[in-house]
């Protein structure tokens, strides 16, 4: 068992909490809405204990030591779900992390993991490669805070990822070398796979062709 409080599955959690809760009190079952919002502000008291406010970032932390893993992940972002994050920590996320060459930023990303972890260089599987699901739900977690420039930039590299291999060779990949952007260079990267057209659908909620689609709950 992976022994850790994780960020990535909290932050999750409180979406589908969210979304349920939308359901419910459209469907008028009002007791339903209450638990649904009861748990999901349970989980976000819980995600405050995964701040580190030295670093300024979310860590999911170990169950056995209490420690803070410092292995990071785009999962990390996936915090940005609860409604309850102070402003003044969102500057420190995109400011620090996101845009921050040795973890994340680059000219092809999210990595799956950061860009100075010893697993990046294997550029294997989730081992540092971009995976199109994980640029989807950070873009979707970054719609319910003031981050513009981060969600317009998420949108505008996963379009120029996504528009690399698709205009050389038509395809669409499951995953993709955050060093060079591309798909072919695996033989674990399946060349045409369903899930790589989201980073596709990023680049056309941002530009305003999927209105509503992708709104905060």
């Amino acid at each position: 068992m992976m022994k850790l409080e994780d960020v990535g599955l909290t932050g999750l959690y409180i979406m589908d909490c969210r979304a349920l809760r939308q359901l419910a009190q459209l469907l008028g079952r009002e007791a339903d809405a209450r638990e649904l919002l009861a748990r999901q502000q349970r989980a976000e008291q819980g995600l405050e204990g995964l701040w580190d406010e030295q670093q300024g970032f979310y860590y999911n932390r170990r169950t056995d030591t209490g420690e803070f893993s410092r292995r990071i992940s785009p999962t990390n972002f996936y915090a940005l779900f609860s409604e309850q994050i102070p402003e003044s920590r969102l500057r420190r996320i995109a400011d620090e992390h996101y845009y921050n060459p040795d973890e994340f930023y680059g000219p092809w990303m999210l990595p799956s993991i950061a860009r100075n972890d010893p697993a990046y260089a294997d550029q294997n599987y989730w081992r540092g490669r971009v995976w199109a699901p994980l640029n989807f739900l950070v873009y979707m977690a970054l719609q319910g805070h003031d981050l513009p420039d981060v969600q317009a930039d998420l949108a505008e590299k996963s379009k120029a990822i996504f528009l690399k291999e698709w205009n050389e060779h038509r395809h669409v990949h499951e995953n993709y070398n955050s060093i060079t952007g591309e798909g072919c260079d695996a033989h674990n990267s399946d060349k045409f796979y369903h899930w790589g057209a989201l980073m596709s659908a990023i680049a056309l909620i941002q530009a305003g062709y999927m209105d509503g689609f992708c709104k905060p709950l």
